[in-house]
C-alpha cells in the first residue's frame, strides 16, 4: 500500500511539472517572452516585421500587453507601441522605414510583466543604405517552354526523315544521270552463217560406188552406213 502510493504522487508530481501548473505551494512558473525581426537586414524604405510570444512555461498568456521599442544606433527612439497577445499569446506590428533613415544597427527592446514576474528581450537588425539595395536586382522567373519533349521529339524525327527523304532523291538523281551519260558500246554486225550444203552423193566405203546421199544404206552392197567401224566419204 505504502509504494502504491508513493508511486501515485511520483505520477502527480510528473504531471505537475509537463502542465506547468503549481502542485507545491509557492511554486510559480516562469514567464517567457520572445522577440524578432523577418530579415537580419533591411534597406532604406523597406517595411520591417517585428513578433513575439509571450508565455508562462508553455502556456500562452492571451490578451496581455507587451511594450515594444526601436532604438536607432544613437541610442534615441525610433518607434514605441504597446501590443496585445492573441488568444495564442503572439503579438507583431510592422512600420516602414523612412527614406533617409540613419544607416547602422537598430536595437528592438520587448517587456512584459505577469504575476509579479517581468521579462525583457533584446534583438538587433541593421539597415543599409538603398542605393545598395537597388544594386541587387531580383531573379527574373524563366517561362517554361511552351514545347513539350514530346513534341520536340516528333519534330526532330520529322527532321531526320525528310533529310533520309532528300538523301535518297539526291542519290537516285546522281545514279541516273551517271547512267543516261554512260557510253554506248557499238553493235557488233552479226555475221551471216553459211549453211553447209546438203551432200547430195555418198560414197560407199566397202564397194567404192557412188550413191545418193539420202539413201541409208549402199544400194549396191547394202552396207549400212553411219554404223560404228565405217567411215562415211559423201561427195558433191
Amino acid at each position: 500500500m505504502k509504494t502504491t502510493s508513493s508511486l501515485l504522487f511520483l505520477l502527480l508530481l510528473l504531471y505537475s511539472i509537463l502542465l506547468n501548473t503549481p502542485f507545491v505551494a509557492g511554486t510559480v512558473p516562469l514567464l517567457n517572452l520572445t522577440v524578432a525581426t523577418d530579415k537580419p537586414t533591411y534597406f532604406q524604405g523597406e517595411r520591417v516585421e517585428v513578433s513575439g510570444t509571450l508565455r508562462v512555461g508553455i502556456n500562452p498568456i492571451p490578451k496581455w500587453q507587451v511594450a515594444l521599442s526601436i532604438n536607432f544606433p544613437n541610442g534615441t527612439k525610433l518607434l514605441h507601441a504597446t501590443l496585445n497577445t492573441t488568444q495564442y499569446g503572439n503579438f507583431a506590428t510592422t512600420f516602414t522605414l523612412p527614406p533617409k533613415t540613419e544607416l547602422g544597427n537598430y536595437t528592438v527592446l520587448s517587456s512584459a510583466q505577469w504575476n509579479n514576474q517581468s521579462s525583457i528581450r533584446e534583438e538587433t537588425f541593421e539597415i543599409k543604405s538603398a542605393e545598395q539595395g537597388e544594386g541587387v536586382q531580383p531573379q527574373i522567373p524563366q517561362k517554361p517552354s511552351r514545347l513539350s519533349p514530346v513534341l520536340l521529339t516528333l519534330i526532330a524525327t520529322g527532321v531526320a526523315f525528310c533529310l533520309i527523304i532528300l538523301g535518297l532523291v539526291f542519290y537516285g538523281l546522281v545514279a541516273f544521270q551517271k547512267r543516261v551519260e554512260a557510253p554506248i558500246v557499238p553493235v557488233t554486225p552479226i555475221t551471216p552463217v553459211r549453211k553447209a550444203e546438203i551432200m547430195r552423193y555418198k560414197k560407199c566405203a566397202k564397194c567404192g560406188r557412188t550413191f545418193l546421199g539420202v539413201y541409208t544404206f549402199c544400194p549396191y552392197c547394202l552396207t549400212f552406213h553411219g554404223r560404228n567401224g565405217y567411215i562415211e566419204r559423201t561427195t558433191v
